[in-house]
């Protein structure tokens, strides 16, 4: 979806990012990311000429990036001990390597946490300082772009800002105009569509008052507090240290277990798929269906996963082989459907929307070397 939504400016410029399908209103509107992470990838999709495996290892780069960051950061406001604690804590974060091996918008959110904590503390050597609220604001804005919940943390940077300062008032609204810098190209899109993302917010808080949400929160979520966790675990460590100095390897020893046995963490095998599906096997089916040479009206399913909608058969089919899918809703006047599904699904027994719409179709299989699956073609 994030490769989808970022290509998609290459055809038409959009001020919208991502949609967040997660978080939907009572009066069903949905409100979208910020755009700035689409065209953070957009060169990346260009140079790389849609290759999904070669953009991937932009997040790989990323979090190196933000690793080093944080021992910069980490060295200039503690010890060189705490530094290279919090630098493994980082490194060795079974949270962190799994947002290192794919696309997604919220995987940049550590990196302005951490840019955040080092604008703090320049506020705090320098109270008269303008630049470090407008840069804690322009963070703070790209942070909610990419993770609605980033707004309480903004909202507390904004609460120091305000205590901290010793002009108060211009320092409140530098930090409000780096809102706006970070927040641009909705903020343009809100003025010139009555208000949309405003209006769809404050009905969604509406919402959460009334007990009315869709969506629940999880641990990406708040994928920008875990610089703030590594820097607890590093603290707790050297505070160990001082009772007996072996003791510092307690909490380190612990943490590299939890890592090791971490569902998110896999030396052989690719996590957060269901079994036997890589991106090698996404790639072989989207090859066969081209081949087969799909009528121009078709759609594609993924039977495996709440994605029936295969989003990852809809990029490779578009991208790689210049076939577009029809719509996401459309799913009755087509002519052909790809299924791609587990070989235990009952296709001849529709279980989900996309099929029962289609319904009913004649059952083809096509060849393929997918073990566990079968890709199937389905007509009328």
């Amino acid at each position: 979806m994030s490769l989808m939504t970022s290509a998609s400016n290459l055809k038409q410029f959009s001020l919208l990012g991502e949609t967040n399908w997660q978080r939907v209103t009572s009066d069903s509107h949905i409100p979208f990311h910020g755009a700035y992470y689409s065209y953070f990838l957009l060169p990346f999709i260009v140079l790389f000429n849609y290759r999904v495996l070669l953009i991937s290892l932009i997040f790989v780069l990323l979090n190196l990036i933000t690793a080093l960051v944080f021992f910069v950061i980490t060295l200039k406001l503690f010890t060189r001990s705490f530094a290279a604690l919090s630098l493994f804590f980082f490194l060795t974060s079974d949270i962190m390597i799994h947002h290192s091996l794919f696309p997604w918008i919220v995987n940049p959110v550590p990196l302005l946490a951490i840019f955040s904590i080092s604008f703090v503390y320049k506020l705090h050597n320098q109270r008269k300082n303008l630049w470090s609220p407008f840069w804690l604001g322009t963070l703070s804005g790209l942070g909610f772009g990419m993770q609605n919940l980033y707004l309480p943390f903004a909202v507390l940077l904004f609460i120091f800002v305000l205590l901290i300062s010793k002009r108060k008032l211009e320092s409140g609204l530098s930090f409000l105009i780096g809102i706006l810098i970070g927040s641009l190209p909705t903020i343009v899109f809100d003025f010139r569509h009555d208000f949309y993302h405003l209006r769809t917010f404050w009905q969604y808080f509406l919402d959460v008052l009334a007990g009315n949400v869709s969506g629940s929160a999880t641990y990406y979520n708040f994928l920008y507090l875990y610089p703030f966790m590594f820097l607890a675990l590093s603290f707790l460590s050297l505070k160990f240290s001082k009772i007996y100095k072996p003791f510092i390897l307690f909490i380190p020893l612990i943490f590299i277990f939890f890592t090791f046995n971490s569902p998110k963490f896999n030396l052989q095998s690719s996590v957060g798929m269901p079994s036997g599906i890589t991106l090698a096997s996404l790639e072989s089916a989207s090859a066969i269906i081209a081949a087969d040479k799909p009528p121009t009206k078709y759609n594609v399913i993924t039977l495996w996963d709440f994605d029936t909608r295969a989003h990852t058969l809809r990029y490779l089919l578009t991208y790689y082989h210049g076939l577009l899918p029809e719509s996401l809703e459309e799913y009755k006047s087509i002519d052909a459907l790809y299924a791609f599904a587990p070989e235990s699904y009952n296709i001849y027994s529709p279980q989900v929307y996309e099929l029962s719409s289609f319904s009913p179709y004649k059952v083809g299989i096509l060849p393929s070397n997918i073990p566990g699956y079968k890709l199937y073609k389905l007509t009328k």
